[in-house]
């Protein structure tokens, strides 16, 4: 399993990877556009830092200015993967790109429906939204689960990835339901680790320890 993390933010990136966090990265033009200055520019920063896929997607709704935008993100790096959307230009798109032997990552699948056609294309990765759908009073966690199994019984090569996960429920979820790559924002990690129960369990034991004298804390905490 690998996780990658769902920014443009060089700083982000820069925090995260040496905790094990950034297998790759996925962009998107509202992440880009949160940056500023040359989105050109800042994929190629990206691509420097981190050596995993790096998912830049395409701007056009149309195949064939999908095809020709993906040819053009495609040679910015060795480790770009074309965000293509998960709709019938999509579709189109991406058996133009495959026959090109360009490595694809299909976006915006909100029902594991739209993933069957990719899967059978064996596109590299699908990614599924997990979050987002809750705005309109849905849950797609098991969604996670339907897709993984459309994959195995497909027998595809294609990697299922668990994507917009806002929450740790999302992120233990799309763990446990066999995901093969998990795109992360820094927010959602900032709620595992700012756990406010964490926060006091561990204020509390510190302040516990600390009504001991400090000659009787003395040795224990010694690192001589």
């Amino acid at each position: 399993m690998e996780f990658f993390l769902d920014t443009a933010s060089i700083e982000d990136i820069k925090f995260y990877k040496p905790l094990g966090l950034v297998d790759g990265v996925t962009t998107n033009p509202a992440l880009l556009s949160k940056e500023g200055g040359d989105p050109i520019a800042q994929i190629k920063k990206i691509a420097e830092i981190v050596k995993g896929p790096i998912s830049v997607e395409v701007t056009y709704t149309e195949p064939r200015e999908m095809v020709k935008h993906a040819i053009k993100l495609n040679k910015l790096a060795p480790n770009v993967v074309i965000k293509v959307p998960a709709s019938i230009a999509g579709l189109t798109a991406a058996q133009e790109l495959k026959k090109a032997g360009i490595r694809m990552n299909i976006t915006l699948i909100f029902h594991p429906s739209q993933a069957v056609p990719f899967i059978q294309l064996e596109v590299d990765y699908v990614s599924l939204f997990v979050g987002r759908v809750e705005e309109f009073g849905l849950n797609n966690k098991e969604a996670i689960w339907q897709l993984r199994q459309s994959i195995d019984e497909m027998e595809s090569p294609t990697k299922l990835l668990s994507a917009s996960i806002r929450n740790p429920e999302y992120l233990l979820e799309a763990v446990i339901a066999g995901s093969d790559v998990l795109t992360v924002p820094p927010s959602c990690w900032q709620m595992v680790y700012k756990n406010p129960i964490f926060q006091l369990g561990e204020r509390d034991f510190l302040k516990s320890w600390r009504t001991l004298p400090a000659t009787a804390r003395k040795e224990y905490e010694s690192l001589d």
